[in-house]
């Protein structure tokens, strides 16, 4: 067995759910099951696809996967949660198993590829089955946006990819970082990294790249903003920061570029979410600012806690948007007045709506507050105040509205409102509002993690 069982199974059964659609539903339970234990099984290291092998000089036909620590955790936390929100969604939408077993082969294929054409493809692959995913919003228009701008986002990075390959004559990534680091010249690749960065935070919803997100996610259910803001959020947060730590060199004026446009990312996220009343709003643009902060840690070296944030907000986003999106549907409103008093009937909901809200926050006790003490601890060491204080301050502005959102949705108004979360939604918040506290409060996995991440960070930096 080996890794492209995790891209082979899921586009199979893809192909044989459209046939028979009765079974769709059931074939995603099985194979999402199937790539979860796989994992426990598969031993990490690059896999050469048709023979073609690096050391037989074969490099410029070869295709080629890479599973290592940072894959697996990516692939873990992915493929794991578009099982839960599949099975919390399988009766109202049952009819995109299909699209979601496209989904899983797109990213998973994403996270392990390691060369740059077949990584389009997957790309390519993950963006159709997105926009038929927000196609459940039935807001056409919007999805509509989303496919343009994806088209363009995506065809930048080709551009860029073209670039390098007639620069280097190269699709591997292990031998293209080679070739760059052997030239020297890093000017000359500035061109086809800005492509490539551009197309990548189209869907990684870097700003300004991401001026589809508020019609996707403002309109999102239970489905799609689960989906988009957790899963598909997470897996190109993952591979940015794969293309940040190998291939991607960051200096001088692209270096500074770069980094105002994540800092102003950040403030702008947090700021708008701050000015909105619509609770799915908030959300989307707090997605926003972390997704910045994300792309600014790989950015300045700190990957172990840039991924750990990965996993904590895509957690959190996953029952947020669950919350609010099941609540948006029975009230027929997200305004944040419309929901007042929401956790008043449904206290265990909003206690683990709360939990991960503050944890999101970086409050004592939860793992958020774990993981910003230590990026903010390294980034300290590498003498980036002026980052620090960036993120303090927008940390202040997103403790205000997520406050006030929690205030609203604790107390209730003039009029009462119903809404009923089922036993399987109540156990997937409990469970992740737990993981979250657990972490929180007894965090020494996480440090010791940290202080023994040699070999993590060797798979990293070498592809």
């Amino acid at each position: 067995m080996n890794a492209v069982l995790l891209i082979v199974i899921p586009l199979l059964a893809a192909f044989i759910s459209i046939v028979s659609k009765k079974i769709a539903p059931y074939l995603l339970l099985v194979v999402g099951l199937f790539n979860i234990v796989l994992l426990f099984f598969l031993e990490n290291g690059l896999v050469f696809i048709g023979g073609f092998d690096v050391a037989m000089n074969s490099d410029l036909l070869g295709i080629s996967l890479l599973l290592d620590t940072y894959a697996r955790m990516a692939l873990w936390l992915i493929n794991g949660l578009i099982l839960v929100i599949f099975c919390l969604n399988f009766k109202s939408y049952k009819a995109f198993s299909s699209i979601l077993l496209l989904a899983m082969a797109g990213l998973n294929g994403l996270l392990l590829t390691n060369d740059l054409f077949n990584f389009f493809v997957f790309l390519e692959i993950s963006g159709i089955a997105a926009y038929l995913i927000t196609s459940a919003n039935k807001k056409p228009v919007s999805t509509f946006r989303y496919l343009v701008i994806g088209a363009i986002g995506s065809s930048l990075f080709l551009f860029g990819v073209v670039v390098l390959y007639a620069m280097y004559g190269t699709l591997n990534m292990i031998v293209m970082i080679q070739a760059i680091q052997a030239s020297g010249n890093y000017a000359e690749v500035i061109l086809p990294f800005t492509l490539m960065f551009i197309g990548l935070g189209v869907e990684a919803k870097l700003l300004p790249f991401n001026a589809w997100v508020k019609g996707v996610l403002g309109h999102s259910n239970t489905l799609t903003g689960p989906m988009i803001a957790g899963v598909y959020a997470a897996a190109m947060s993952f591979v940015l920061g794969r293309f940040i730590t190998n291939l991607f060199v960051f200096e001088g004026s692209l270096l500074i570029v770069v980094t105002v446009l994540l800092a102003l990312g950040i403030l702008a996220g947090d700021v708008m979410a701050f000015s909105s009343t619509k609770t799915r709003e908030i959300l989307l643009f707090s997605s926003i600012a972390q997704a910045s902060i994300v792309a600014l840690l790989f950015v300045n070296g700190v990957i172990i806690w840039a991924v750990y944030l990965i996993i904590a907000n895509a957690l959190s986003k996953t029952v947020m948007f669950l919350v609010i999106n099941k609540a948006t549907k029975d009230v027929g409103s997200d305004e944040s007045e419309a929901l007042r008093g929401l956790f008043v009937n449904n206290k265990l909901v909003g206690l683990t709506f709360t939990l991960v809200t503050l944890s999101v926050m970086g409050l004592p006790l939860l793992a958020g507050f774990v993981i910003k003490l230590n990026f903010l601890t390294q980034l300290a060491g590498i003498g980036q105040i002026v980052l620090i204080a960036i993120i303090l301050v927008a940390s202040v502005i997103e403790g205000i509205y997520f406050v006030r959102l929690i205030v609203k949705l604790w107390y209730p108004g003039e009029s009462e409102i119903s809404v009923k979360y089922n036993y399987s939604f109540k156990a997937v918040f409990i469970v992740i509002a737990l993981a979250l506290l657990v972490f929180g409060t007894y965090s020494t996995p996480l440090t010791k993690l940290d202080n023994t991440i040699d070999t993590v960070m060797e798979v990293v930096n070498n592809g």
